[in-house]
């Protein structure tokens, strides 16, 4: 039996936090005091239209500012704001990704973790699994991928804890289908270890073992078209980029063990 379509006072529940509990899927992230969070979000096909009042959710074309506007609601009510730093992040995770999940508007298509094993020093495989980790999920542009790894691993080794631990990577993207009004969302995240080297650059340990967990959202695009009016009372104005920067760790200058090795791949090949 087809499942009824959303109604204004399911986003009423939504948006007051009387949401029943997510359905099970993914694992939540175990809890470590030392665990640090990093995140480099990225879109694809999609453009800011800078829509404001009922069209943003009226109209799909102002859709992928409509679905940054969810998510940065979503990331108010948890607290999750990757962009203040990685320590602290990794607690507000798991009910950020619990408020995207029940968000009535968007339709959970995928949700499966993949294994892997890290048993050598060649971090380019890790790169590589998290690539073919979006095959059959998502139809991405691999060098937003890989740009957007090394750019976390970049946000890893410009920050020095007191200990080195545990770190989630997190990929989170809004694609658009060219010609197509309709969005994917989708949210992958990794747990590694770390350690420091001798040379006191901190980089991922092998070896190790480590999943990746992979969630992919369609959004109701008809179901925002009716409920318009209602979710712009509940949710007001925002925009992918307003997003984008909230869900961006800081990065830095220096480079980090996984880009430089991952430059010196690209050279041997």
């Amino acid at each position: 039996m087809a499942e009824s379509a959303p109604k204004a006072e399911d986003y009423i529940r939504w948006a007051t936090g009387h949401t029943h509990h997510a359905p099970p899927g993914s694992p939540p992230i175990p809890h470590d005091v030392r665990m640090e969070l990093v995140s480099k979000p990225f879109t694809q096909n999609i453009k800011a239209t800078g829509a404001t009042g009922v069209s943003l959710f009226a109209d799909p074309c102002n859709h992928p500012d409509a679905v940054g506007t969810i998510l940065n609601f979503a990331a108010k009510q948890a607290d999750f704001f990757p962009c203040k730093g990685l320590a602290g992040q990794t607690e507000h995770f798991n009910n950020y990704i619990a408020k995207v999940s029940t968000f009535p508007g968007f339709m959970l298509t995928f949700d499966e973790p993949i294994c892997h094993e890290l048993t050598h020093d060649h971090i380019t495989r890790m790169i590589d699994d998290i690539v073919k980790s979006y095959d059959g999920v998502a139809d991405v542009d691999i060098s937003k991928i890989v740009k957007s790894i090394e750019g976390m691993a970049n946000s890893i080794v410009n920050v020095i804890p007191a200990m080195p631990g545990p770190v989630i990577f997190t990929q989170m993207t809004i694609l658009g289908n060219s010609g197509d009004p309709s969005l994917l969302l989708t949210i992958f995240y990794t747990a590694l270890q770390l350690k420091v080297d001798k040379t006191g650059k901190r980089t991922i340990t092998s070896p190790q073992s480590y999943i990746i967990h992979r969630k992919a959202f369609r959004v109701l695009t008809a179901s925002l078209v009716a409920n318009a009016d209602k979710l712009f009372d509940l949710l007001g104005n925002g925009s992918f980029d307003d997003w984008l920067k909230g869900a961006t760790s800081p990065g830095g200058s220096k480079l980090s063990c996984l880009e430089e090795r991952h430059l010196d791949a690209k050279k041997e090949t």
